[in-house]
């Protein structure tokens, strides 16, 4: 399990070398573990698939746990064309495919928050239930996100990936968060992150996020369980955005995690695999 204060039990290793080709061309590293109901994590733009193992070991031992790079992120190929956020939805429907899953339960983070919903919507019957973490949609509108991913990109023009990661880990963790790890963590994270993210891919990232739908009428639309799990330091949530989310999806719960920030999984992680176990139990 990652410990926040001592960055050298961050596991980042690729172990394995299995593949999954898509309709679309794209080659998607995964990894499966443990065994039991399955759950499917998707990586937002801050972790790749191996860093999923030091926040679900717990969970894997009841339960199986897939995760994968998106297309164009981690040792995943994206294939020809030009990326769209699209591409993401028919990827996920290929791996379960693959994997002879018929459906899950997915675990998004931010970004992908958004593929789980529109997955939902286009494959109801793959989906027993979603767990959307720190999501990054608004039952609000999309303005202040796309807001927020022009200034990346302007941030990513003017200071390279660098830049892009220097103004996202303050604002993705809590103060306790950052004050425990100290430096030694801010720049073990921080060198990990450029390693992964070439500036191309990131720019692709950001702007496959600004193509999402923001409309806050897709929310209504999910026939599927849904747990919306936030960090109470979450600097895109707060207790009234999460009653007014929860008002729109009819099938939803809310669980707040103290002391945690926007991906809670990593600052509280105990608490983030009890919850999402719980979560699965209820079918």
């Amino acid at each position: 399990m990652f410990d926040f204060a001592d960055p050298a039990t961050f596991d980042l290793r690729y172990r394995g070398t299995v593949r999954c080709r898509t309709t679309t061309g794209a080659d998607l590293y995964y990894e499966m573990a443990g065994s039991g109901p399955p759950v499917v994590c998707l990586n937002n733009f801050f972790i790749v698939a191996p860093a999923w193992r030091n926040f679900t070991s717990r969970l894997a031992r009841d339960h199986t746990i897939v995760t994968y790079d998106l297309r164009n992120q981690g040792v995943s190929r994206p294939g020809p064309g030009t990326p769209h956020i699209d591409d993401h939805v028919d990827d996920l429907r290929d791996l379960l495919d693959h994997l002879g899953l018929d459906a899950v339960h997915l675990v998004g983070t931010s970004a992908s928050t958004l593929i789980c919903r529109d997955f939902a919507l286009r494959h109801p019957d793959r989906v027993h239930g979603l767990v959307l973490t720190g999501p990054a949609f608004s039952p609000y509108g999309p303005l202040r996100m796309r807001l927020m991913a022009k200034d990346w990109l302007q941030r990513l023009e003017h200071a390279q990936v660098a830049g892009v990661f220097d103004y996202l880990y303050p604002l993705v963790f809590t103060d306790k968060a950052i004050e425990r790890g100290g430096r030694a963590t801010y720049f073990a994270l921080r060198e990990h992150f450029l390693a992964l993210n070439s500036e191309a891919q990131v720019r692709t990232c950001v702007t496959e996020l600004r193509q999402a739908s923001g409309d806050p009428d897709l929310l209504t639309r999910i026939t599927r369980r849904v747990l919306l799990l936030i960090g109470d330091g979450d600097h895109l949530w707060s207790a009234s955005t999460l009653r007014d989310a929860l008002a729109l999806i009819p099938d939803a719960v809310g669980h707040v995690i103290e002391g945690a920030g926007h991906m809670p999984f990593i600052e509280a992680t105990e608490e983030f695999e009890d919850v999402v176990a719980r979560f699965v139990a209820q079918g």
